[in-house]
């Protein structure tokens, strides 16, 4: 892996992957449309960071503005991350087309290449019992509709080599303020429906950096398609978070014996998925960072 694209590459994940892979030596081209205009200082801020490094090179653009052939051209991996921040209830069906056209896009110029998707366990929606990489998606939300749909597509290129990796709620430094963990560290306090999180999610979180990891794992095993779902292995991780931000336990509606658990066999055996941050060391750093960049210019997370 020596030249790489990504999309979302000022997003959440993608920044964090972006600094993983220029700490590699790995050169990069991100591309990001910066199309949330109240994130302007937040852009700004990662922007600094990144620019720095010579073997960054940034693209401000949208993916249907792009093109894209050319900017991939010298690349040998591609990582699309790009997504819609979230999906409106009322113009769902319309964005969920809008972004399929995008990954349908990407997925036509990385012909040739190692293409890595990331999606979400929401593909999975509400079940009981343990859930593997072969169970069925039945998806309840608009983004988890979408990440399934997603998939669907890029595991039908026949002949490419295709990564797909699902993932429970990501959290650590920039992770965005409507999520629990930030909207509590940032409100002291926490969203109203904030246990609809936990159960899109199947009560689970990953910090942002053991998923960079596990992209960046996943990218060099460049045999055949595989997918993964990443998981904490441990049990009620979201819930021990949430607690944790707020001081004090919760009680969740619900029989915990109903709770569903994302087995974690595949990615430790094959992505060496073990022993990541626990929950309370990851929004330390969280915490820390936030409290930071608050310091320095309180317009960086939106509150």
């Amino acid at each position: 892996m020596k030249k790489v694209f990504i999309t979302g590459g000022l997003g959440f994940i993608g920044y964090h992957l972006t600094e993983f892979l220029l700490n590699k030596g790995i050169e990069i081209v991100a591309m990001d449309g910066k199309v949330d205009k109240r994130r302007k200082a937040e852009y700004e801020m990662k922007e600094m960071m990144l620019l720095r490094n010579a073997n960054y090179k940034q693209i401000n653009s949208r993916i249907e503005e792009a093109s894209l052939d050319q900017l991939m051209k010298d690349c040998d991996t591609i990582f699309h991350l790009s997504t819609p921040k979230l999906l409106n209830e009322k113009r769902g069906a319309r964005m969920i087309e809008e972004s399929l056209k995008c990954t349908r896009k990407v997925m036509q110029a990385a012909g040739g290449k190692v293409l890595v998707y990331v999606s979400s366990t929401e593909v999975f929606g509400t079940r009981y019992g343990s859930i593997t990489e072969r169970t069925p998606h039945h998806p309840r939300s608009n983004a988890g509709k979408l990440n399934s749909e997603e998939e669907r597509i890029v595991l039908n290129r026949t002949g490419e080599i295709v990564k797909v990796l699902r993932l429970p709620l990501v959290y650590g430094p920039w992770q965005p303020s409507y999520y629990a963990f930030q909207y509590s560290l940032l409100h002291h306090k926490l969203p109203k429906k904030y246990e609809e999180e936990g159960i899109n999610f199947h009560f689970d979180a990953v910090y942002v950096e053991d998923v960079c990891r596990a992209i960046y794992q996943a990218a060099t095993r460049r045999e055949h398609s595989e997918t993964f779902n990443l998981t904490s292995g441990r049990e009620g991780e979201w819930q021990s978070g949430v607690e944790w931000c707020i001081g004090e336990s919760i009680e969740l509606d619900g029989d915990k014996r109903l709770r569903c658990g994302v087995s974690n066999k595949e990615c430790e055996s094959k992505l060496g998925f073990a022993n990541i941050t626990l929950i309370e060391e990851g929004l330390r750093l969280q915490r820390l960072h936030t409290q930071k960049m608050m310091a320095f210019d309180p317009s960086i997370y939106l509150t």
